[in-house]
């Protein structure tokens, strides 16, 4: 009789149930179109509030449980505490299919859905500001283990500062991504957090940056946000193609500050003062932060493995064929800088805007070109660990070589260049820069000898230096042997340290007491800056004696491609590379003074710098100087500055470097060729070589 009485209730309660969905589907339509209407709220509110009541009359406790959790999140709209959202409409629909399918389970024999059934009660427990236990789900079978694909997920989500008067909590859309996959890293920002003081704890500051690694596509991961994305910034996006064999590749590229400031390690503040010292970064915050040495290398071990994955991934190219590309990129330089001079005489403001879109794609394409052949300095620079060991070995001296910026990239066939002379400073360092224990103690230093050898990038070009803590150079030392050479004419007075210093490139010189293998600083060092001005680059020394030296090398990243400043000299022109200018000024506005009819200078602020006219030079009339229309461009060498007198600037260009050796021969004072867009050439100064013609 009991379970007759179950029956009829059961088909009561089934006839009730299909009437309420029926008008909670109508309902909902409406409160989507009238968001402030509280009868249809109630309404709502009602139709699940009956159905959970009558479904645990009947006994079906897990669809009233459901309903419940449905009533609960109406019930907080009703009180203001949670805003209707077309999310919020969307999740309660959802909730109606729900029912509907628990109806068809308990009357149909039907299976339930219930991936979609965890999926909303999790939802559900977000509005409710606590996590709360999903709902419980029968006939739930074990599903066959697939081999899915792995995804990967970059997600920013930075809410709105008054998400939680809305009913919402960051942290329980991130519990509910979590509960889809892995993270392979989660990071929040506190950067908009104020002072104590001024902190309002019911808004939200902290936003968050995540890899979320998972089985799931990306309308499931779209799916978690579907309340929320409308009114705050969720940004998802695809990385899956960084990962190989579960390693982010995107590491291998960044330095080992970006990872310590992406792991929330240090701030990029801190990163960025570190790098200006030009120390190493990992040492650094270990000594000034509350950072293990482990955290450190956990680190460095990351950015290791992902290196070695981008290596077995990257696809090997051969040098002369990158060599043709870049020849084809200068080409194009070529060929752009036409269509410029074609669309200045056109006049076209159409065509003159494109020409400027052609330009920066040129520009951009030509230094991912460039990019392509860079490389790191890392396997060049951990060689010169064992050149330091078996020099130090050899002469009973105790030298720990310090290496920085490995990870600086340089244009391959320029790493090839630079070795060797790398190699003959560093064991010059080693030789006659670093002094034995025994003096050292003596002198009042540690007893062990440093060399530092660090690479960073400065204004366009790549810094090398190599530095000691070693016994100095002595210029007077310098001076006495460049005079008993008979390499200098002047007395010291008249020359500064640096450019005493600079004695030790001219050839042929030596301070070796005796000719060994290894012999003192100065030995091939003619060799030295001939091989670094060949790259277009410069060498200069500084020391202070008794506590030690260094040599800072400057090299540009690229030598195919430079910016210029195209300039007439008479009738021709010529390109002076911009790097290497200082300012310019009108002839007129300068004060010119003249030494024994011989020489002219220029007074520039009260600091007086040689003036040189290169009419002569280049074989270009020059009666008299145009005081009205002439310019003086101040340049700067490897340790001096000098102006140069031009008839007129014309613009400034990228200039494509042609080798004259190659094509013609080589013209002193001249680093080579670059043809123009009208079809004409230019050759190209080159400022150290006018310095050591001029004997300024």
């Amino acid at each position: 009789m009991a379970d007759n009485n179950l029956d009829k209730l059961k088909e009561i309660f089934k006839i009730e149930v299909d009437e309420l969905i029926d008008s909670a589907e109508d309902v909902l339509i409406a409160i989507e179109k009238d968001k402030e209407n509280d009868d249809l709220m109630n309404e709502i509110f009602r139709v699940f509030h009956s159905i959970k009541g009558s479904a645990g009359v009947v006994g079906f406790e897990d669809m009233g449980h459901f309903a419940h959790g449905v009533e609960n999140v109406l019930d907080r709209v009703r009180n203001k505490e949670v805003s209707i959202t077309k999310g919020l409409v969307s999740l309660i629909l959802d909730s109606v299919d729900s029912i509907k399918n628990y109806v068809q389970y308990y009357f149909e024999g039907t299976n339930l859905d219930n991936a979609k059934i965890e999926k909303v009660n999790s939802s559900l427990n977000r509005f409710m500001g606590v996590n709360q236990e999903t709902v419980p789900v029968l006939n739930k079978t074990k599903e066959k283990t697939q081999n899915k694909k792995t995804n990967y997920f970059g997600i920013h989500i930075e809410m709105s500062e008054d998400i939680f008067y809305k009913g919402q909590d960051p942290l329980l859309l991130i519990q509910e991504l979590s509960e889809l996959g892995d993270f392979e890293t989660i990071r929040s920002n506190i950067s908009k957090i104020p002072l104590l003081d001024k902190i309002d704890s019911f808004t939200s500051y902290i936003y968050y940056d995540i890899v979320l690694k998972t089985e799931k596509n990306k309308n499931e991961i779209d799916d978690v946000f579907m309340f929320v994305i409308d009114d705050n910034k969720i940004g998802i996006s695809d990385i899956s193609s960084r990962f190989v064999d579960g390693i982010d590749t995107e590491l291998a590229d960044k330095k080992i500050g970006e990872l310590l400031v992406d792991e929330g390690i240090i701030e990029e503040e801190e990163v960025e003062k570190i790098v200006a010292e030009h120390k190493k970064i990992g040492e650094e915050i270990v000594e000034k932060k509350n950072v293990s040495q482990k955290e450190v290398e956990r680190i460095i071990t990351k950015k290791k493995k992902s290196q070695k994955v981008q290596i077995a991934s990257s696809i090997r190219v051969r040098t002369d064929k990158l060599d043709k590309l870049i020849n084809l990129i200068g080409e194009m330089v070529i060929g752009v800088a036409k269509v410029k001079i074609a669309a200045k005489e056109s006049e076209d403001k159409n065509i003159m805007q494109s020409t400027v879109e052609l330009s920066n794609i040129s520009r951009d394409l030509q230094e991912q070109i460039m990019m392509v052949r860079m490389v790191p300095l890392e396997s060049t620079f951990k060689r010169f660990h064992r050149v330091v060991r078996d020099l130090a070995n050899s002469q009973s001296k105790n030298i720990e070589l310090h290496i920085s910026g490995e990870d600086t990239e340089l244009d391959k066939t320029m790493i090839e260049q630079i070795t060797d002379p790398l190699k003959h400073m560093i064991r010059n360092s080693a030789d006659h820069g670093v002094e034995t224990s025994d003096i050292r103690v003596k002198n009042g230093k540690p007893e062990k000898g440093n060399i530092w050898l660090r690479a960073f990038q400065e204004e366009g070009n790549i810094i090398i230096e190599i530095e000691d803590d070693g016994a100095g150079i002595d210029p007077d030392i310098i001076y006495n042997k460049a005079k008993e050479k008979a390499l200098v004419k002047n007395s010291k007075k008249s020359y500064t340290d640096e450019e005493i210093f600079s004695f030790l490139f001219l050839p042929g010189f030596s301070t070796a007491a005796k000719v060994t293998e290894i012999s003192g600083r100065g030995v091939g060092m003619d060799v030295v800056k001939k091989n670094i001005e060949s790259l277009k680059g410069r060498i200069e020394i500084s020391s202070v004696k008794g506590e030690g030296s260094k040599f800072k090398i400057r090299i540009p990243l690229t030598i195919a491609i430079i910016d210029g400043m195209q300039i007439r000299i008479g009738k021709k022109t010529y390109v002076l590379p911009l790097d290497q200018i200082v300012e310019t000024f009108k002839f007129s506005t300068l004060e010119l003074k003249s030494i024994k009819g011989e020489s002219d200078l220029i007074n520039l602020r009260g600091e007086v710098f040689p003036l040189i006219k290169l009419h002569p030079y280049f074989k270009e009339n020059l009666e008299k100087v145009d005081k009205e229309k002439g310019i003086v461009i101040l340049v700067e060498s490897t340790y001096k500055k000098f102006c140069i007198y031009v008839d007129e600037i014309l613009g400034i260009n990228q200039a494509v470097i042609k080798n004259l050796q190659k094509n013609y021969q080589p013209i002193p004072g001249i680093v080579g060729a670059s043809l123009n867009g009208d079809g004409t050439i230019s050759l190209i100064i080159d400022i150290p070589g006018i310095e050591k013609i001029m004997g300024i």
